[in-house]
């Protein structure tokens, strides 16, 4: 039944979904005899007169051996059950591709090995920001943290969840697929699927349905939740897992390639939207939990202190590496550092030059 509510978007679909019916069923079948033995008691032994007198019996072995055993089963049953769904949660696949995944407040960042890399020369990973691509049919292992306070990753099609903490890694692991109701869907079906308001796409650009740019069946979109409860911009702290057939998953790997070797306002613009940026500051000199970045770049910035320092290329890249080392006067040193490359600091840079 759990599959009519949620795609089987991974190889823990069928476990699960047979786990949640089981116990589903072990309900209902225990909601309808114990209601129908209350119904039938209620009837048979209620009092029908004033001279009837309650059985001196005070208990009877073969009952309590009965309502004790099948119970046990039963319930030695889900454990088994459960056990066996448990293990292949935390069962890493020999072959399994591992991908770190960071987490901040309130976005999340997928770091992808570097032999993913057409130009095997550099060793540096390949990212992308609120939106996690996975090959079809391929074990992945996510190594996850946080940079600051307590998150979940959770996919509710895979069937996987996990907290993100800061100080230890975690990880969770599954072989995602493309379900069979993704295949099937058609391109107004998914369009439909995708709708969101002009308000929703300012604020979460990464919830719009980027399979519509490939041919049906050989892409699939799930929805990545946080669900632990992070700040202020919880509910925004949402992404995309999008699986591939392995040469579309390689072609977006070239992609991420060639987006991480652009220095331009455009890309630094691309990282302010996708990265979490535009969840503390704005770009219109409107005030929200970090400064504005209208009209940053050459100007001086108060610093808590007393003293000024002029917003240049040095200061830019130190508050995105090292936020805490000049915070801003009447601002919260909330900012966890940033893991952005040298060529992603130079066009975020470049884009706050725009920003007059």
């Amino acid at each position: 039944m759990l599959e009519w509510f949620l795609d089987n978007g991974s190889n823990h679909a069928p476990s699960t979904n047979f786990a949640m019916d089981l116990v589903n069923l072990i309900v209902v079948i225990a909601f309808v005899l114990t209601n129908a033995a209350l119904v039938y008691f209620i009837i048979r032994y209620r009092r029908r007169s004033d001279n009837d007198v309650t059985s001196r019996k005070a208990n009877s072995h073969t009952i309590e051996v009965i309502w004790t055993t099948i119970p046990s089963i039963v319930f030695l049953g889900l454990y088994v059950v459960g056990l066996q769904g448990f293990m292949g949660l935390r069962a890493v696949a020999a072959d399994a591709r591992e991908i770190n995944v960071w987490a901040k407040q309130w976005a999340w960042e997928f770091q992808y090995p570097a032999s993913l890399r057409e130009d095997t020369s550099k060793k540096s990973p390949l990212k992308s920001y609120n939106k996690l691509y996975l090959e079809a049919n391929r074990p992945v292992k996510l190594i996850m943290k946080s940079h600051d306070v307590i998150h979940s990753f959770s996919v509710p099609d895979f069937r996987v969840k996990e907290d993100v903490v800061g100080h230890i890694y975690t990880y969770t692991t599954f072989t995602p697929l493309i379900s069979p109701r993704q295949k099937a869907m058609t391109a107004d079906q998914r369009k439909e699927r995708s709708r969101l308001t002009e308000a929703q796409q300012e604020k979460i650009p990464q919830m719009a349905d980027e399979c519509l740019n490939y041919e049906p069946g050989t892409c699939a979109t799930y929805n990545i939740f946080c669900t632990e409860y992070c700040g202020n911009d919880h509910s925004y702290m949402l992404a995309k897992a999008i699986v591939l057939t392995p040469e579309h998953f390689k072609a977006k790997m070239a992609e991420l390639e060639e987006a991480s070797n652009n220095i331009s306002p455009d890309m630094g613009q691309q990282i302010y939207n996708s990265a979490g940026c535009k969840s503390c500051h704005s770009i219109d000199g409107s005030r929200v939990v970090g400064p504005s970045f209208k009209g940053l770049y050459g100007t001086e910035r108060p610093i808590e202190g007393g003293t000024k320092v002029v917003a240049d290329e040095n200061y830019i890249r130190e508050s995105i590496l090292n936020p805490g080392a000049k915070i801003h006067e009447g601002f919260p040193n909330l900012m966890p550092p940033q893991d952005l490359s040298d060529e992603q600091i130079e066009s975020v840079i470049l884009f706050f030059k725009t920003l007059k």
